[in-house]
């Protein structure tokens, strides 16, 4: 099996990309990794897999056979395929990850991969949709952005205190006391501050 090595993109089981964004990372990528099914819509778009991982309960029979050398089984339903996929990368020293198709199919997939991020806050993971990008931070960050992009911050910890400058509605040491508190913001330059007391949130940015 090829190398793992960055640029690194895994092809989750959601709605496939159309968004010149996502497609075009994935066509420079250099190392390629499907989730089970995740390889089904990469065959139908003549792109081969360098790795296939999952339980192998959503590939097609056809696709199992015919990249049976390219696959890691891994069983363990603790572990959605996703996070099989990530576990995979940390494992070999890869922390700089970009994810499509993780958004866009049902619902409770979707909103379950994009909180998976706050698992894994201390990479560099981001999941790309048709649009924007997800990502998961902490401590103090300058986020590149554009004046009118929209900005939604996510946290599932109502502890958490949240500075910003540089958005059309800051913080100001507030708490996120529920899931939509912090959406629905603008970015009013280049760039943006957050800062965030402890722990993490997610971060959605619309495309230009």
């Amino acid at each position: 099996m090829k190398k793992i090595k960055n640029p690194l993109v895994i092809v989750a089981n959601g709605k496939y990309p159309t968004h010149p964004i996502p497609v075009e990372l994935l066509k420079n990528a250099n190392y390629i990794i499907a989730c089970d099914g995740g390889v089904n819509n990469l065959a139908i778009n003549g792109i081969i897999p360098d790795c296939i991982i999952g339980d192998l309960d959503s590939i097609s029979e056809i696709n199992k056979e015919k990249f049976k050398s390219k696959t890691i089984e891994i069983s363990d339903q603790s572990e959605n395929d996703l996070r099989k996929a990530i576990n995979y990368c940390v494992e070999n020293k890869i922390h700089d990850i970009s994810i499509i198709a993780a958004t866009g199919k049902r619902e409770d997939h979707t909103i379950g991969n994009i909180f998976t991020l706050m698992k894994y806050s201390n990479t560099n993971i981001k999941i790309y949709s048709d649009t924007g990008m997800f990502s998961c931070i902490s401590d103090d960050n300058r986020i590149k952005s554009f004046k009118g992009q929209n900005i939604s911050i996510f946290s599932s910890d109502k502890s958490i205190k949240i500075e910003s400058k540089g958005l059309k509605y800051n913080f100001n040491k507030n708490n996120i006391n529920s899931l939509f508190y912090g959406t629905l913001n603008e970015s009013i330059k280049e760039y943006f501050d957050i800062n965030v007391s402890h722990g993490s949130v997610i971060i959605f940015q619309t495309y230009k």
